[in-house]
């Protein structure tokens, strides 16, 4: 019996379900390495992932995102790495972490993996979900750092015990809400829609969480789009009608597939969905 192994995981004879499940445990034993780091005295957790394990969001999530809330604070990947490195050395776990070079923007990077089967067996994982992965294949977690948060946002702390105990700094819910409303309207989704950021949309507004507008407004001033104190619910309201009528929703629903069950698949996705849903929106 291993640390893992002792963790409740998805009972499935699906290598891409247990895989999954794998990333889910793996991505809360990074948090817990940042946390360790001090990581989140200067940054702020958001996006997919966040609100999976904060805010029990229904679906799959690939990344951690991050923004500084700390002004001029520099990353220093060398040093989190020891701390993320040495958690999941002691759960067992031969992980690595390399920094992404990107050549410009705001948004600084790495990779974090280690080998699959070698991870999905410490888990408890039997031979008829091993046999189907190849021996050499990686587990590979994608963290993304926005160096440069537009302005308006608020903070909020939580403290998890299960399955590992750490603390994270976390945009609150309505600016959370404010940043994927920003991607929804803002994402440069090239070949493919990014359905995850239409289904989190529908998912804040069925929960009746507001949106932060200054926050919002702040993202979208950054993309050229408003110009300071111009953004109301009106305005709102018309940026998410001309962006719904242009959406592929076809793609965005095939990009889904992947991260929720297929009898969660929407079958009502259209420009009119989106925008009367769209007219249900809060703001804060």
């Amino acid at each position: 019996m291993t640390v893992l192994s002792s963790i409740e995981k998805k009972n499935t004879v699906e290598p891409e379900i247990a895989f999954n499940s794998a990333r889910e445990i793996i991505q809360e034993a990074i948090l817990s390495g940042l946390d360790r780091s001090n990581f989140f005295g200067h940054v702020a957790f958001h996006g997919g992932t966040s609100l999976r394990i904060f805010h029990n969001l229904d679906r799959f999530s690939e990344d951690l995102d991050f923004c500084v809330v700390d002004d001029g604070f520099e990353v220093d990947y060398d040093v989190i790495s020891n701390f993320v490195v040495n958690e999941l050395e002691s759960l067992g776990l031969d992980y690595s972490m390399t920094k992404v070079r990107r050549g410009d923007g705001n948004i600084t990077g790495c990779y974090i993996e280690g080998n699959a089967t070698e991870t999905l067996s410490l888990m408890g994982y039997g031979e008829k979900i091993l046999k189907d992965i190849h021996p050499n294949t990686h587990l590979k977690i994608k963290m993304d750092v926005d160096l440069d948060t537009p302005r308006g946002y608020r903070l909020e702390h939580f403290y998890k015990t299960y399955p590992f105990q750490y603390g994270a700094t976390l945009l609150d819910f309505p600016s959370l809400f404010a940043g994927k409303t920003s991607a929804v309207i803002t994402r440069h989704w090239r070949n493919r829609t990014k359905g995850r950021d239409l289904y989190d949309f529908e998912w804040y507004i069925k929960r009746q969480v507001p949106v932060n507008i200054r926050y919002l407004e702040s993202n979208l001033m950054r993309e050229n789009l408003v110009n300071e104190s111009e953004l109301d619910r009106n305005t709102l309201l018309s940026i998410l009608e001309e962006r719904f009528n242009r959406i592929d929703y076809e793609s965005g629903l095939m990009d889904l597939r992947a991260f929720i069950p297929k009898h969660k698949i929407p079958s009502d996705w259209s420009p009119e969905h989106f925008i009367e849903l769209s007219k249900k929106i809060m703001i804060e």
